[in-house]
C-alpha cells in the first residue's frame, strides 16, 4: 500500500526554464514524509522532532529524474516503505504529474531514527514500526 501526498508546484519550485529545479524533488519527498506523519502516524513530525527529540535524517539516496514538472503542475507523491531495520527505513518515492500520470521522479531514500540530542541511532519503537509496516512493499 502507498501513502499519497498531493503537492502543487509553485513559482519558487522552478528554475528559469519554468521546470522544477532538481533539489526541489527532494523537498517534495520530504513534504510527503511529513504529510505521512500528519495522516498515518499517531503523532505529527513536528511533535516527534520538538517534543520527543527524535528525527529521521537522510543517510543515502538513489534517484532517477524521468520527466519534468512545470510551474502549476500538481505532483502526486506516492510513498512506500521498502525496508524497516532496527533504526533505519528505506522509503521509495514516486512522483507523477496529476494531469497525465507520467512518472517524473523516483527515489529510494534511507533514513535513520536518531536522538536529536546525541545524533545517535535509536531503535524504531513498536508504535512507529506498526505504522511503517502498513506501508511496507517489496516492489
Amino acid at each position: 500500500m502507498a501513502f499519497t501526498s498531493i503537492q502543487k508546484i509553485r513559482f519558487d519550485d522552478v528554475d528559469g526554464a519554468g521546470i522544477v529545479y532538481y533539489p526541489q524533488f527532494f523537498h517534495l519527498c520530504h513534504g510527503a514524509f511529513e504529510d505521512f506523519f500528519d495522516t498515518a502516524a499517531p503523532i505529527s513530525y513536528p511533535t516527534l522532532v520538538k517534543e520527543r527529540r527524535l528525527g529521521f535524517p537522510t543517510v543515502a539516496i538513489t534517484s532517477e529524474f524521468k520527466a519534468p514538472l512545470s510551474y502549476g503542475d500538481i505532483a502526486v507523491v506516492a510513498l512506500t516503505v521498502r525496508k524497516i531495520g532496527r533504526s533505519s527505513l528505506v522509503i521509495a518515492y514516486d512522483i507523477r504529474r496529476k494531469r497525465d500520470g507520467v512518472l517524473t521522479f523516483h527515489a529510494d531514500i534511507t533514513t535513520v531514527l536518531v536522538d536529536l540530542g546525541t545524533l545517535k541511532p535509536v531503535e524504531i519503537d513498536d508504535e512507529l514500526r506498526g505504522i511503517f509496516e502498513k506501508f511496507l512493499s517489496a516492489s
